[in-house]
C-alpha cells in the first residue's frame, strides 16, 4: 500500500464492531480527507478505484520490526515464520505470519495474527458482499511521527505507535511500558493522520494463505479481438487455398497447351488433336513398332551374344511388326544354337536360316520377337 501519492487514494476503511460483529462501521478516505462515516453496510464507489480496507483490531495482532536485509519477499516471509516461533506460545501452524517490504536499512514489519481470527475477519466482510483489498492492524493507523510514541486511548485499550513500535495494551500495562515517554492524541488527531497513514502501511495481512482471490471473469473485449482474429486467420486460410487452387488450374492450363503444342509437331498434320496425350501415346507405339519395342528386343540379342563365345552381330534391321533382324557369325553351327537358347530364355523366340559358310564362320539370318 506505500509509495502511493495520498490525493489520488480512495479508501472504504472498515471497522470490526463489539464482540467480535465483522462490522461495527467505516469511513470513507478520498483525496486526502475523510469525506463520510456511518454504521450501516456501505457501498463501494468510485468505479472500482476504491480500495477496501479491513481493519484488525489492535489488540489480536502482534507487529515486530525485524531486521532481513537482503531478502526476496518470499525468503523474508519464510524467515519471519522462523521468527515468530520464538515470539509467541501458539503453535506456529496456527498463525498467520505478514511480512512487509524492507525500509532502506533493511528492517521489515512482521504481523503474526491467529489464522482462524483471520478467517472470520474476512468470510464476515464477505457475508455482507465486502471482499477487502486490504487487512491493516488498527496499531497501524497511527502515523509514526518524529517526536517519539503516540499514545491513543481506543475503547479499552490504548495503542502505541512510534518508529519501528506498535502495540496495543490495556492501560495499566501501556502506562508501565511507556513511563509517560508518549504523546496522547485523541480520535480527531488519529483521523486527521488517516490519509497519511494509510499511503504508507508498513505491512498488509492480506498476504499468503489470506490473499485477494481475483474472480474469473470473461474479457469480452479481449474475446471479440480473438474472435476477430480468429474469422481474419479463417479468411487469410481461404485466400491462400483460394490462390493455390488458380495457381494449381493455371498450371495445369499452361501444361495442356504445351502437350497440344509438342502434339501438333509430332503427330501428322492431317490429324485432328482431340486428345493430346493418347494421340502421342498412340504415335509413340506406332514409331516404336510392335512386339516388346526395340529397345528390349536389341537389349535381349545382345545380351545373348556377350554370353555365348565365338558369336557377333554383322548387320541388325528392325521391322515396324516388332521383328528384330540380325546377321550373326559363329564358329559352328552349334554356337547359333547356344545362342538361341539364350534369347529364348530372356522371353524371346529366336528363328535362325540355315547357316552357310563364308570367311571360315558360319553365318545366319536370326529372327528375334517378343512372346
Amino acid at each position: 500500500m506505500g509509495g502511493r501519492r495520498v490525493s489520488d487514494d480512495r479508501f472504504l476503511l472498515l471497522f470490526p464492531g463489539d464482540a467480535g460483529a465483522p462490522l461495527g462501521g467505516w469511513l470513507r478516505v478520498a483525496n486526502g480527507a475523510i469525506v463520510s462515516r456511518g454504521h450501516d453496510v456501505p457501498t463501494i464507489e468510485g468505479g472500482g478505484d476504491e480500495q477496501v480496507v479491513a481493519v484488525a483490531p489492535g489488540a489480536d495482532v502482534a507487529v515486530h520490526w525485524v531486521e532481513l536485509p537482503g531478502l526476496s519477499q518470499a525468503q523474508a516471509a519464510a524467515a519471519a515464520r522462523l521468527l515468530a516461533v520464538d515470539a509467541t506460545a501458539e503453535p506456529i501452524d496456527h498463525l498467520h505470519v505478514a511480512v512487509g517490504d524492507a525500509d532502506d536499512d533493511g528492517h521489515r514489519a512482521v504481523a503474526i495474527v491467529s489464522s482462524v481470527r483471520m478467517t472470520e475477519w474476512i468470510t464476515g466482510l464477505q457475508s455482507f458482499a465486502l471482499d477487502p483489498d486490504h487487512v491493516v492492524p488498527e496499531t497501524l493507523l497511527i502515523p509514526a511521527g518524529s517526536d517519539g510514541l503516540r499514545r491513543w486511548a481506543h475503547g479499552d485499550m490504548h495503542l502505541v505507535r512510534g518508529n519501528r513500535v506498535a502495540f496495543a495494551a490495556e492501560p495499566d500495562i501501556a502506562e508501565a511500558v511507556l513511563d509517560e515517554g508518549a504523546v496522547d492524541i485523541d480520535d480527531a488527531a488519529v483521523e486527521a493522520g488517516l490519509p497519511a497513514a494509510l499511503a504508507s502501511i508498513p505491512v498488509d495481512l492480506r498476504q499468503g494463505a489470506f490473499r485477494k482471490r481475483r474472480p474469473w471473469t470473461i474479457d469480452w473485449k479481449l474475446f471479440r479481438r480473438l474472435a476477430w482474429m480468429a474469422a481474419a486467420l479463417l479468411v487469410l486460410t481461404m485466400l491462400i487455398q483460394t490462390v493455390l487452387i488458380l495457381r494449381y488450374t493455371v498450371a495445369a492450363d499452361d501444361l495442356e497447351r504445351d502437350v497440344t503444342i509438342i502434339a501438333r509437331k509430332a503427330l501428322p498434320r492431317a490429324e485432328r488433336i482431340a486428345n493430346a496425350p493418347a494421340q502421342l501415346a498412340e504415335r509413340l507405339a506406332d514409331l516404336r513398332g510392335g512386339g516388346r519395342g526395340f529397345s528390349a528386343t536389341a537389349a535381349g540379342l545382345f545380351a545373348a551374344v556377350r554370353d555365348t563365345a565365338n558369336v557377333e552381330v554383322s548387320a541388325l534391321r528392325y521391322d515396324r511388326d516388332g521383328s528384330l533382324r540380325a546377321t550373326v557369325g559363329a564358329g559352328a553351327q552349334s554356337d547359333i544354337a547356344a545362342l538361341q537358347q539364350r534369347i529364348e530364355a530372356q522371353g524371346f523366340t529366336a528363328s535362325a536360316t540355315a547357316a552357310r559358310s563364308g570367311g571360315g564362320r558360319q553365318i545366319a539370318e536370326l529372327t528375334v520377337r517378343g512372346r
